[in-house]
């Protein structure tokens, strides 16, 4: 692995506080590999979320071609970098903070396909074109890191310039109209209920979007060609993957695990009910909790049988934050 440190500022503008120092000191203790060991004392949201497993899941369904490079952009704790290793012959993870970036080194440090560049997006000069590039959990922040009056677009029209001939953006994003934000579940960036359904109260901060606006913003940013999939409970821990071929149903529907961020919050009522007259309505791809997006310049194929997935499955160990972490009021 090589680190970049050319393009950091010494600032990091992007932290869950002082719980990063911890995550840290479990992976330098126990590794990832031993996160049974960590979640057997330690379950909060924060900790499940960047050493948990089941984060691996966005992306290791995903047939990648093995030749391939990427760009890995805002690669947080580096809970999908390694796995993006092992599905590529090359990686480029960028990180804004320096202090996340340590975790993905203890993560990642027998990687030789790796460079870990720590700084900016927008402050990277970049050498090479990639054939894929990856936002998970990113491009509802563009507006706070792209200082133009058409954060979103301007985002995605760099990175459309960093792409091969033929090369693939892949996006995972919560929807703004998931199923769990009208069970009441807080949007899970503002921490407001209910405030992606009412099209947000401070509309030039961080936000999600709908189906149809992703795909307008995408094709006006010369991203013609998209293709949806639909991780559930969402792209943060998917347990299965759906797509337009492969939707759910009164019997697949029940193969997830929802949960909330918070062990103190209740959500209205069960979201796995409320699907099921979606479903027969034909409508739960607007209702997703959220997307897995692939999209292009050029026509694209995907050979992709989701009816065959490999996805990490949640263990025993791992239950207990789920008998945490979700509960239905009244019950």
């Amino acid at each position: 692995m090589i680190v970049n440190n050319r393009y950091y500022t010494g600032k990091d503008n992007y932290s869950d506080g002082d719980i990063e120092n911890e995550i840290i000191a479990y992976l330098e203790k126990y590794g990832e590999d031993e996160y049974q060991k960590i979640f057997e004392q330690d379950t909060r949201w924060p900790v499940f979320y960047h050493i948990t497993p089941l984060r691996r899941n966005i992306v290791n369904w995903y047939h990648f071609d093995e030749n391939a490079e990427l760009l890995e952009i805002g690669a947080g704790m580096g809970a999908v970098t390694k796995c993006l290793c092992e599905k590529v012959k090359q990686v480029t993870a960028i990180e804004l903070s320096r202090q996340r970036a340590r975790a993905i080194e203890l993560r990642c440090q027998d990687k030789e396909n790796l460079e870990l560049v720590i700084g900016n997006f927008n402050d990277i000069k970049f050498a090479k074109k990639y054939d894929y590039i990856t936002l998970i959990g990113v491009l509802e922040y563009a507006s706070l890191y792209t200082n133009t009056d058409n954060p979103f677009h301007d985002f995605l029209n760099r990175i459309k310039k960093l792409l091969k001939p033929g090369g693939k953006l892949l996006i995972a994003i919560e929807n703004q109209f998931g199923m769990k934000y009208f069970c009441g579940a807080p949007e899970d960036h503002t921490g407001r209920t209910f405030d992606g359904i009412l099209g947000y109260a401070n509309k030039q901060g961080i936000r999600t979007f709908g189906k149809n606006e992703l795909k307008d913003i995408l094709g006006k940013s010369g991203f013609s060609y998209t293709k949806f999939y639909y991780p559930l409970p969402d792209y943060k821990l998917p347990n299965i993957i759906f797509s337009d071929e492969f939707m759910p149903n009164e019997e697949n529907i029940w193969k997830y695990s929802p949960y909330l961020s918070s062990e103190t919050e209740a959500v209205l009522f069960e979201e796995q009910t409320a699907y099921l007259d979606i479903i027969n309505n034909d409508k739960f791809d607007f209702f997703a909790n959220s997307f897995f997006i692939e999209a292009s310049e050029n026509v694209f194929k995907t050979n992709i049988n989701l009816r065959n997935q490999h996805l990490i499955k949640i263990d025993s160990v791992s239950e207990q934050f789920y008998r945490n972490h979700y509960q239905v009021e009244g019950k």
